[in-house]
């Protein structure tokens, strides 16, 4: 149906609704028709597909070789056991990555859109699964659209069509506008909303005609899905890693096989053996386990109030030097409330607000974008912008009939309020007289009042005085207008200013001391006047005087200077910011070589979120647009919960670390063990399946539980790292280096002296076997931390780690008394002695690791880095 081409009544008709909406009774029986409004999506990977993905590995496909290689020549031990060894690793890995897409749907259904509906006259939020069409839908700045819609009104509204039509530019749409062409490009259908698209300004209703796969959206849907998803640049680093030590271990296996070959070693056992090797050795499980340690994190965050968007936000949260907050509902509770109103003549409290004047109350409530609903219990309920709901509040407190009357007043014209801006305006009509009415910053709103400059500046110096003390102040005025048709921004008659006042979060004065001992500056941008931004940063620790506060004027002239950052860097406080300027400030401050954390939730703050390092929106009152354009939400609009994130992406990329260190480290001490037996002539320490068993039994899951620990003591009294620093940084390289050496070189010199001693091959390497086990199950703890000492560690809950490691090894004991597994691992029951004696080797690695910890500490660069570590007794 194409609608652009329709007038609103005959849309109206067509669609069988009307501008007071559908019945709530009509939207259920159309939703059961139409279904809900949602895109076509690809289904979901089933269990076994996720099972299938396992086997496509180029490691995979050589393991598979093997197996043939060995069939072909009947050594059925050799294949059963690498066919077991395929199917248990496939078995492990399809429950990885099953339960971390899983993790990922849940978090995704976490994050909801709304949509603002007419039904039964009565305005109403509903899940933009929800609408149906007929559904009269009301739009304001930030809003997503939901469905595609003909605009039945519309005030300066503005809309943002990149995503759909690839326009850079706002388009302006006109409920009025109807074509005579049906084949009208989009961006040329001004009377119609398409889904996908966000309200840039303005306002608009309008009657939804397609949802779901019938919109313009959805008709494209199959094309915009077959775009790859991009990995994030984390993954990317350890996809580039893993195929990196790949190849040089490829090569070092090329080489050991040719030596094999010179010595004289058959063609199957070396191929079999270089195999298991390069299986063993190369961490090709590391992109796997780094997602789901990523996604894990992703769904702790929720638990904590933070929803990831994008999970290279995790690794971002690690880096984070600043915090650029707002101030109202993030710093503050967003309880707005009227506690005086501030005329010429007087003050009026609590006990005497009802003396005001009534077209105090009329402006209080009619130059006010909000909604209302009457309550069953009676009274009425308020939602949409607080500061308009703190003026009703204040209305209806004087006498309930300023609202409910407010129906009986026609708006004629309306100046919705833009940050930009700061006042709104509204022409009303009522028993054939017209009023006009304003709100907004005292300085504006006076601009348009007949006022002496000696009274403005008496006004004003009382704004200043009462923002001191914390207090938000909005002004009111007021004109009666006969000749005027549409709003005249002259001779209002000024009435006064409220003293809002909206409490600090009673968590958030320690959130932001949490912050500042983590490196961490914060600082607070606000439209709010500087005294009253001043007085909220004082208590909350944020700034100690005005020197610390840059507010209209300075920030003129910090512009106008060319916007120098080295101005910005003792400024924790900026007052009376716009849109732009906010965006600036991100700009500068990362210019200094800050990674920034923004906040935002209006569509003015989309700028500043894009530009940030990490954007976050609030999941409350934040817009669709801030939501779209952020990184991570809120679902509390707490600040706290921005701290929270930074902890838990900071113990996210400490525990990649511990993933990553565990499997090259104990790959490299294989290689080192193997290496040094073959240069030296001696037997190989380790059988092909030995070395597929110990990669099973230490590496299978312990690795995926290490991404799941707890977070480490003074986490959050650590400096930020740098977004620079590589994860295989010179720290992990020594501990690689120092923990493998120690295990291969260990093993390799027991592996000698046994042989020396007259053991046989078999006894021999029976015992190095299980020396690995011990080794590196025990450097699973060693993985768990670089700068804390293991008796600091917190262990309670680390029980899953812990059991999986003890049941490892008494599966490793119990297949060395089974006969079947004897036989399959060429292994066998060793002495009470032998065991004492390879207990003390294997806890040798935890004092080299520990002596190495307690060295790397006491060098300066790494102390300045950990500095917290002082406080815990390390010097």
């Amino acid at each position: 149906m194409v609608f652009h081409t329709k007038s609103i009544d005959e849309t109206l008709l067509t669609l069988s609704s009307n501008s007071s909406g559908l019945s709530n009774e009509e939207a259920t029986k159309r939703q059961k028709k139409y279904g809900l409004n949602i895109l076509p999506s690809k289904p979901d990977m089933t269990l076994f597909a996720h099972f299938i993905q396992q086997f496509k590995s180029p490691i995979i496909y050589i393991l598979l070789l093997a197996t043939l290689m060995a069939l072909s020549i009947q050594e059925y031990t050799d294949a059963g056991f690498i066919l077991a060894v395929l199917v248990l690793n496939a078995i492990i890995g399809t429950y990885q990555e099953y339960s971390a897409s899983q993790k990922a749907k849940l978090l995704q259904n976490l994050i909801k859109a709304n949509a603002m509906v007419l039904r039964d006259g009565v305005i109403q939020e509903i899940d933009s699964r929800d609408i149906v069409p007929g559904d009269i839908l009301i739009f304001e700045p930030g809003t997503k659209v939901a469905a595609d819609l003909r605009l039945t009104e519309t005030n300066n509204l503005m809309v943002d069509e990149a995503l759909l039509t690839g326009e850079s530019t706002d388009m302006h749409k006109d409920a009025l506008f109807v074509s005579d062409s049906p084949n009208l490009l989009l961006p040329e259908r001004k009377n119609m909303l398409f889904a996908g698209t966000y309200i840039s300004s303005g306002r608009g209703i309008g009657v939804v005609s397609s949802i779901g796969k019938d919109t313009e959206a959805g008709k494209i849907a199959q094309l915009l899905s077959k775009k790859s998803k991009a990995k994030i640049p984390l993954l990317e680093k350890m996809e580039k890693l893993s195929f990196t030590i790949s190849i040089v271990i490829g090569i070092m296996v090329l080489i050991l096989f040719a030596i094999g070959l010179l010595k004289g070693m058959t063609f199957y056992a070396l191929f079999l053996f270089s195999v298991a090797l390069a299986v063993s050795t190369i961490p090709e499980g590391l992109p796997v386990a780094i997602t789901v340690a990523l996604t894990s994190a992703s769904l702790a965050m929720s638990k904590r109030n933070v929803i990831v968007r994008k999970l290279a936000a995790i690794e971002g949260l690690g880096s984070c030097t600043l915090i650029a907050s707002d101030k109202t509902g993030t710093l503050t509770q967003n309880k707005l409330s009227v506690e005086y109103f501030i005329s010429p003549t007087q003050v009026y409290d609590t006990n005497t607000i009802n003396e005001v004047h009534d077209k105090v109350y009329l402006a209080s409530i009619l130059c006010n974008e909000m909604h209302y609903e009457e309550a069953e219990e009676g009274g009425v309920d308020f939602f949409g912008d607080q500061v308009d709901i703190a003026l009703a509040r204040f209305a209806a407190n004087a006498d309930e009939s300023y609202v409910t009357g407010s129906k009986s007043y026609r708006k004629i014209d309306e100046i919705p309020y833009e940050p930009i801006n700061r006042f709104s305006a509204v022409m009303m009509e009522q028993d054939e007289k017209v009023y006009q009415f304003s709100k907004g910053s005292p300085e504006t709103v006076l601009e348009h009042c007949n006022v002496t400059q000696e009274e403005k500046k008496a006004i004003l110096d009382d704004v200043d005085a009462w923002a001191l003390k914390g207090y938000r102040t909005i002004a009111l005025a007021h004109k009666e207008s006969e000749d005027d048709e549409k709003i005249n921004l002259n001779d209002f008659n000024y009435l006064g200013f409220v003293a809002i006042i909206d409490p600090v979060r009673e968590e958030t004065p320690d959130a932001i001391r949490k912050a500042q001992q983590a490196g961490i500056k914060v600082v607070m941008i606000t439209g709010d006047h500087p005294n009253t931004a001043l007085c909220i940063a004082q208590e909350l620790g944020i700034a100690s005087s005005d020197a610390g506060v840059m507010s209209e004027k300075e920030l003129f002239d910090w512009e106008s200077s060319g916007e120098n950052a080295e101005e910005l860097k003792d400024i924790t406080v900026f007052s009376r910011v716009t849109p732009e300027q906010k965006m600036k400030i991100v700009m500068a401050y990362q210019t200094l070589g800050h990674y920034v954390a923004v906040t935002g939730d209006g569509v003015n703050d989309a700028p500043a979120l894009r530009h940030a390092n990490i954007g976050v929106a609030m999941g409350k009152s934040g817009t669709d647009i801030a939501k779209a354009t952020s990184d991570i939400i809120l679902t509390d609009d707490n600040f706290a919960s921005i701290v929270n994130g930074i902890e838990e992406g900071r113990r996210a990329h400490d525990n990649i670390r511990k993933v990553i260190y565990l499997l090259i480290s104990t790959g490299f001490a294989e290689l080192v063990l193997v290496m040094l037996s073959f240069i030296t002539g001696l037997p190989l320490p380790l059988l092909p399946v030995q070395l597929l068993w110990l990669n099973l039994v230490t590496n299978g899951i312990q690795d995926v539980m290490l991404g799941l620990e707890s977070a480490e003591p003074g986490l959050l009294k650590r400096k930020p790292r740098s977004p620079k620093e590589p994860i295989f940084n010179s720290i992990m390289l020594r501990r690689i280096i120092v923990g493998g050496f120690y295990i291969g070189i260990v093993s390799f010199v027991l592996f000698y002296f046994l042989l020396q001693s007259g053991m046989g091959v078999e006894g021999a390497r029976n015992i190095i076997l299980l020396l690995m086990v011990m080794f590196e199950n025990l450097h699973v703890f060693n993985s768990r931390t670089e700068v804390n000492f293991l008796y600091q560690m917190k262990y309670k809950n680390s029980m899953a780690l812990i059991i999986i490691v003890i049941f490892t090894q008494l599966l490793h004991i119990a297949c060395m008394h089974i006969p079947f597994m004897q036989n399959v691992l060429s292994i066998q029951p060793v002495s009470l002695k032998a065991w004492s004696v390879l207990a003390l080797i294997a806890l040798g690695l935890v004092i080299v690791m520990e002596a190495n910890k307690w060295l790397m500490l006491r060098k300066e660069k790494t102390l300045e880095k950990y500095a917290y570590i002082q406080e815990i007794g390390i010097d």
